[in-house]
């Protein structure tokens, strides 16, 4: 708010009376935190609790920007995808946490996992 008193021109996801922070931090978490945090509890399995965490996040702050953008169905359906994306993810690290000598996951390779 400093910054707008003064005239200076605020970046785009800086300016709270513009961004829809539900959709920005489900954006945050699927295309920087998730990708990071899948390869790095693919190396380190103590860290999976961690992912889980972040699943459960996701999928927070996609109710509540259900709640407050009232989107299209369409719209709903892709952020959905998203969060099972995730949460699938979780569930493969953790069977492998469970049993490391499977490395085979349902939803793809431990190496497809980090490019996805």
């Amino acid at each position: 708010m400093k910054k707008k008193k003064l005239g200076i021109p605020v970046g785009f996801m800086n300016d709270r009376d513009k961004v829809n922070r539900a959709g920005a931090e489900h954006g945050f978490i699927v295309f920087l935190v998730s990708p990071l945090a899948m390869a790095a509890a693919s190396v380190f399995p103590m860290i999976v609790p961690f992912n889980e965490q972040m699943a459960s996040n996701v999928a927070s702050w996609r109710e509540v920007w259900v709640e407050k953008t009232k989107p299209e169905e369409e719209d709903i359906r892709k952020r959905d995808v998203d969060v099972k994306k995730i949460q699938d993810q979780v569930q493969d690290l953790k069977d492998i946490a469970a049993n490391p000598s499977n490395m085979e996951l349902r939803h793809g390779s431990v190496s497809e996992m980090r490019l996805s």
